[in-house]
């Protein structure tokens, strides 16, 4: 258990970099620029 812990310890800020980079690449997608310019118009449309 205790090897477990100190890994993560020494890992986890190139996990956590991992991770922020893996967002970035799902954000910044070609293919997905169309679904995050609809949910960006959401607060925008007036459904009255």
């Amino acid at each position: 258990m205790m090897a477990i812990i100190q890994w993560l310890q020494h890992h986890s800020i190139v996990m956590m970099v991992l991770v922020f980079i893996m967002i970035l690449v799902t954000t910044f997608w070609p293919g997905r620029k169309a679904a995050f310019d609809k949910a960006a118009h959401i607060p925008l449309d007036d459904d009255r």
